[in-house]
């Protein structure tokens, strides 16, 4: 069985990356030189793809949308048939959390999906602010997401959200 799991999130906190980590095959990058100052010098604008095999029987296809709105075009193409969905947030980034009811609402993320929320760059330490405020807006949404402090560019920490994202479905059927 194919599966497809989104990986969504704000400009840079890692969606490319953690997909580049997770693929057992080479990636499809679509990152282009930015053409207005966002924090980086390359930006999604299509879809990214990876693929990762499970075990025999299940495979996933690894699909990382771009952080702008403006792109919600590739984000409803993305949305349609998932299984499972990444919610990337930067870590101290005001901007990145409050995006995250945004993300909920227009991906459809509901109880019994698959979900998981990483908060990325935290090498200094995650900031209890950002954990506070989204677990407020997990509240507010009435759903309990796990949220993880990982690191996209280890496949040890980006394995965790594949795992938890199994789990969650296991522990669903």
């Amino acid at each position: 069985m194919h599966k497809k799991v989104a990986f969504i999130g704000s400009v840079g906190s890692g969606k490319t990356t953690i997909i580049e980590s997770l693929s057992n095959i080479h990636t499809i990058n679509t990152d282009v030189q930015s053409s207005v100052d966002i924090g980086k010098e390359l930006t999604t604008v299509g879809i990214d793809y990876g693929h990762l095999v499970v075990n025999q029987d299940t495979t996933l296809g690894l699909y990382g949308v771009p952080g702008q709105q403006q792109y919600s075009l590739v984000w409803d193409f993305v949305k349609k048939g998932l299984w499972a969905i990444c919610i990337l947030v930067k870590n101290n980034e005001s901007d990145s959390w409050q995006e995250v009811s945004y993300l909920i609402d227009y991906f459809e993320i509901h109880k019994g999906m698959p979900c998981v929320i990483g908060i990325t760059h935290a090498d200094q330490g995650c900031d209890q602010h950002t954990v506070h405020n989204i677990n407020q807006i997990l509240a507010k949404h009435q759903l309990n997401i796990p949220v993880y402090t990982i690191d996209p560019r280890q496949r040890d920490s980006a394995n965790l959200i594949m795992q938890t994202l199994i789990a969650l479905e296991e522990a669903v059927t």
